[in-house]
């Protein structure tokens, strides 16, 4: 495989008369003359390729681009991606390439908000940041390179943080070829040493060796190994770790034990100089920020980047990646559906072989107690475990706690885990906060429950930084009295730029709800929530 990163661009808005040359990822919602324009604007980069590339199997490919992309090569077109702005794609121009001069490559990218996308319309609370927001390549394979593996440990056993079993993979060639033979060495990720060599005969895609005395990957201890698959003389590498996530009862289980997951949401694409584009050093600020908070466990409400992914996996932060469908519209229809159903394709595509990555959501806030949700929560926990059956699947509610016998059945008691969002006494009326969370758990009954927002947003509720640190402690205190509570996450770690933003205006929209602001400083709720966690993974 020979990866070209494609940089720079000529990115044009014709409605303002904007040119400028960008390196991507760029996102225009960060530029003073064009922040609070949503509408189309064109990417345009020129690529000479060589006539000894020729015959090798050429993919543009896309980490995003929000929300809706047109790709065109040399002025004839490509593909598009249309209703999901945050999932990787990739398309085959290797009929479209000329060899030995110079290629345009034109992506026509489309923020204006859309009822044919997820995030719909108007309803998510984040910002809504055009352009090609993360990495773009040009791909070139040999037609019998290897181009993707999905590795999948079949645990029989686990012993003394050790695993035995089967390693089962799907084997995925350049040329589309379904059979073939490889040699494959495994190694440990940080050590490079040997763990154990055989031979992989592939048929229909499918390959399987038995493992022994491999270790397993947690929060604490996250150990990673390294597959390579050598077809001829190109090698495929493949990191991933082995691990098992599972429900008994009220407890969630990692790798046979029972875990609380205690943890805080981080909102990417809030630092204002970068938006949705941010770089990855600032990424990893923020991530360390959560994993030095005592945080074992995150939820991100859309897609991210595989760069994320991989510092999740070596840094063992658990988390739930979620199809961003948010709010509305509530009653969920067939086009939702198969939007969601492609946004779910693309994830497992994507991030299988990511072992931090132990839950897939499919949906927050969608009016939980609507027949039409449950369908939908039904129809894609199933969709999700017919190509995935390693990870659990969760909705996220934020109407379990509604009181009244009336409410007799909710969407997130169809997920494998119950997930609420608690804002008891703020964006949900409550009397007897103690109460209604206790009657709210037992609606679970036999099932393990999973606070997955909580705390304070300003200027919308009064009083600042104290009043979070005294939510902060009181809720937790209850949070670990409950019996069937098995994790919480606060949210958030940071002040977050949205487009329905109380605070500020352009770029600087925002919703001051974090325990740092929008650059990473912290507040004195940040100190809190590091001395609270430490409190909570000391009992649980």
């Amino acid at each position: 495989m020979q990866k070209i990163i494609l940089n720079p661009w000529e990115l044009s808005i014709e409605p303002l008369d904007y040119r400028e040359t960008v390196q991507v990822p760029y996102t225009w919602n960060v530029c003073e003359q064009t922040q609070d324009y949503r509408g189309k604007a064109r990417y345009t980069t020129k690529i000479k390729l060589t006539e000894e590339q020729r015959g090798r199997r050429l993919f543009l490919r896309f980490g995003a681009v929000y929300h809706s992309a047109a790709v065109f090569v040399n002025g004839r077109p490509a593909g598009e991606h249309r209703g999901s702005g945050y999932t990787p794609f990739e398309f085959e121009i290797t009929d479209l390439i000329a060899f030995g001069q110079e290629n345009e490559i034109c992506v026509e990218a489309d923020n204006q908000p859309s009822d044919r996308s997820l995030p719909n319309l108007k309803s998510f609370d984040w910002a809504d940041d055009g352009g090609i927001i993360r990495e773009a390549s040009l791909v070139l394979y040999a037609p019998e390179e290897i181009k993707k593996v999905l590795i999948t440990p079949e645990i029989d056993q686990i012993r003394k943080g050790t695993a035995s079993g089967r390693l089962k993979l799907s084997v995925f060639y350049a040329d589309g070829r379904r059979d073939g033979t490889a040699e494959a060495v495994l190694t440990e990720y940080r050590t490079g040493r040997e763990v154990l060599r055989f031979s992989c005969a592939v048929h229909g895609n499918r390959a399987e060796a038995a493992f022994d005395g491999l270790q397993t990957w947690d929060f604490d201890h996250p150990n990673l190994y390294m597959l390579e698959l050598r077809a001829g003389e190109y090698v495929f590498s493949q990191r991933f770790g082995v691990r098992k996530i599972e429900v008994s009862g009220r407890q969630i289980l990692l790798n046979g034990e029972s875990v609380f997951l205690t943890g805080c949401e981080w909102m990417p694409g809030s630092h204002p100089d970068y938006g949705m584009a941010e770089p990855l050093e600032h990424s990893i600020q923020c991530l360390r920020q959560l994993k030095e908070s005592g945080c074992r466990f995150t939820r991100f409400h859309w897609q991210q980047d595989e760069k994320i992914m991989d510092w999740c996996d070596e840094n063992g932060l658990l988390v739930q990646e979620e199809i961003p469908y948010w709010g509305a519209p509530g009653k969920v229809g067939p086009a939702e559906t198969e939007i969601a159903k492609r946004q779910a394709d693309e994830m497992v595509a994507a991030h299988y072989n990511h072992p931090s990555i132990i839950f897939w959501g499919v949906g927050n806030e969608l009016n939980g107690y609507a027949r039409q949700t449950i369908r939908y929560v039904d129809q894609m926990v199933r969709y999700f475990k017919a190509k995935d059956p390693t990870r659990l699947v969760n909705y996220v509610s934020n109407s379990l706690g509604y009181p009244g016998k009336r409410w007799h059945d909710e969407a997130t008691l169809h997920g494998d885990i119950a997930m609420w969002n608690e804002y008891l006494g703020l964006w949900q009326p409550c009397r007897d906060i103690e109460k209604r969370l206790r009657a709210t758990a037992r609606k679970c009954k036999n099932r393990p429950l999973v606070i997955t927002e909580f705390g304070l947003c300003e200027p919308h509720f009064s009083g600042g930084d104290e009043r979070r640190c005294k939510i902060l402690t009181s809720r937790l205190k209850l949070y670990r009295e409950i019996e069937n509570i098995r994790g919480y996450v606060w949210f958030s770690l940071n002040d977050y730029r949205t487009h329905v933003g109380e605070s500020g205006s352009g770029r600087y929209r925002c919703r001051i709800h974090g325990s740092v602001d929008l650059y990473g400083a912290e507040k004195p709720s940040y100190r809190l929530l590091c001395a609270e966690n430490a409190k909570t993974n000391q009992m649980k």
